[in-house]
């Protein structure tokens, strides 16, 4: 902090100093520059250097007195005491942080009286006093400083965020805005201070200042003269210990908040028809039809029994075709009640201020995908409200659907709609394009290939110098496999995450493998838990990340975000 900073101050200091006490005043800063003098008495006072008197406690920090220049031992030797014109002097420094930043100097020249020498410790510290406010008044400087520096930094990372941001105060009057904000509803400086609702005339805005409700995205919908906004918008009352500092309000463009979802949903590595290995005729020329229906924005069912791999063919259907840069979002069908998959495939309305509507899979989906997962345990009023989108092509009057369907069922919905389970002008609507995926046991070329490839895949996700034995691996190659794909991969990736399997004999593996086959792969995970759990096993198996995320074949960053994700530390 330098005393420059305050020269007004400063020369109203000296000024007000020398008229009370009679003498010239000097004020000079660290580097011995005069940032106030008076001079009234002192024609040409020699210049201040880092020997002089006020040199001298401007590097100790202490207070010097000249009271006779002929007598003073500190001026002896001083290259400019001949042409020194000062016969007395009192120096005090000016501190501030602990720190010499300055002194302020009592001149009093040859030919002049002064009382300020009767009384020396009375105008000590009378000077002493004056340092104290210039350092005080320095101190207001540098906290403006610091607090228009937070202000600044504050400002620029708002305006690093990519959603609109204004904060308000208690009753709405707008206190800050970021750049996004400013353009979305263009607004200029003269706007600080105008209510929020007086600036977007929206109920939803109007509710938010008053009532002292948070919530998140909320779907937002706005129109006037030249602003046109639809997207969310999420308000944040901001309190602490119990006193109110104002509201933030978030506006998010669908558009900004679909790119979101796009990285979300292809966290995932993309998964091609390529990844999709067979060596059975029927499947390879199932995998030909799947890519000729890809590339259209026709809706598919693909049917199986449970583990075949449905799921991944839905998703590399998905990332084939045009929409792969789209959202692909997951309904799971299975487990939930009607209301809960109501409110997610179709959203919620309400009227209850106390409660928020939902946004709609079908409608967060706008251009991608939404791929409905156990379509048969849909409930019968879904399946019909479903029927009803598909037809029109909207949700309401208003909401257009975009969104491509796939779905999957473990059985055949035909037989459920005799059944009277299934609705069947959906069931008609859904199997124009259909794909039934054979099971292992009738495919059985297969299970050799599905064997090795998942036996390789954990060898070297697990950092093993060996993998299973030949012997083990022919009598795998002979098992049924009722639970499909899924089975095998599961039980590679549980004999070769074990120490031990490497001493085992094929029997003991052969054994360990019925074991689990009647009790782990009856149940049902998801992609999600099945993925958390390999990523612990391979963390467990690593000695850092960097070595994991290489077993896993995904990067660093990767890794880390799905840490995050599952809360794993």
């Amino acid at each position: 902090m330098f005393l420059a900073e305050i020269r007004d101050t400063a020369s109203k200091f000296a000024e007000t100093i020398s008229q009370i006490l009679d003498v010239d005043v000097m004020i000079i800063d660290r580097s011995y520059t005069r940032v106030a003098n008076t001079f009234r008495y002192v024609n040409d006072p020699p210049p201040v250097r880092a020997e002089s008197i006020t040199g001298r406690v401007i590097a100790t920090g202490k207070v010097m007195v000249v009271s006779d220049k002929h007598k003073s031992e500190e001026c002896k030797g001083c290259t400019d005491q001949d042409d020194c014109c000062i016969a007395q002097i009192i120096a005090v420094p000016i501190l501030y942080e602990s720190k010499t930043v300055g002194a302020i100097d009592l001149l009093v020249p040859f030919g002049k009286s002064s009382a300020v020498f009767d009384n020396l410790e009375l105008s000590i510290d009378f000077l002493e006093r004056m340092a104290d406010l210039l350092s005080s008044k320095l101190r207001n400087i540098d906290d403006y400083n610091k607090l228009d520096v937070i202000k600044k930094e504050r400002e620029i990372l708002l305006d690093f965020i990519e959603d609109a941001l204004v904060y308000t105060d208690e009753m709405g009057e707008i206190i800050h805005w970021n750049n996004q904000f400013a353009r979305l509803f263009d607004l200029d400086s003269s706007d600080v201070g105008r209510r929020l609702d007086k600036i977007i005339d929206h109920p939803l805005v109007r509710g938010a200042i008053m009532t002292p409700r948070s919530f998140s995205n909320q779907e937002f919908n706005y129109s006037a003269l030249n602003v046109s906004f639809s997207g969310f918008m999420s308000c944040r009352h901001i309190q602490r210990n119990g006193v109110k500092y104002g509201v933030m309000f978030i506006f998010r463009s669908i558009d900004k908040a679909y790119g979101v979802l796009n990285e979300i949903s292809h966290a995932r590595a993309p998964v091609s028809f390529e990844t999709l290995r067979t060596n059975d005729q029927a499947m390879a020329a199932l995998l030909d039809s799947a890519k000729k229906i890809a590339v259209t924005n026709e809706t598919v069912l693909v049917t199986g029994a449970g583990g075949t791999g449905k799921s991944i063919l839905v998703r590399a259907i998905h990332d084939f075709s045009d929409r792969a840069a789209k959202p692909f979002l997951v309904v799971n069908c299975r487990g939930f009640s009607l209301e809960y998959l109501g409110d997610e495939i179709f959203g919620r309305d309400t009227e209850d201020e106390d409660e928020l509507a939902s946004i709609s899979t079908l409608r967060m989906a706008q251009d991608g995908t939404v791929f409905f997962r156990h379509i048969e345990e849909l409930p019968l009023l879904l399946q019909k409200r479903l029927t009803r989108v598909i037809k029109a092509k909207k949700l309401g009057a208003e909401n257009k659907v975009a969104a491509r369907m796939i779905f999957s069922s473990d059985v055949p919905v035909s037989g459920l709609v005799t059944a009277r389970l299934f609705d069947e002008e959906l069931a008609v609507r859904i199997s124009r394009y259909s794909m039934a995926i054979p099971a292992l046991a009738d495919r059985p070329v297969d299970i050799r290939l599905m064997v090795d490839l998942y036996a390789d895949k954990y060898t070297r996700l697990y950092g093993r110098r060996r993998g299973l034995e030949q012997a083990a691996r022919e009598s795998l190659y002979l098992r049924s496999w009722p639970g499909n794909v899924r089975q095998i991969e599961r039980t590679m990736e549980y004999l070769l995450s074990d120490p031990s399997v490497e001493a085992m004999s094929h029997l003991e593996i052969e054994s360990r493998v019925s074991r689990l086959a009647g009790s782990e792969l009856r149940s049902e995970e998801s992609l999600e838990e099945m993925e958390k759990k390999l990523i612990l096993k391979v963390m467990a198996f690593h000695k850092n990340k960097d070595e994991a995320a290489r077993a896993l074949q995904i990067s660093r960053a990767t890794l880390y975000r799905k840490l995050k994700q599952y809360d794993l530390s």
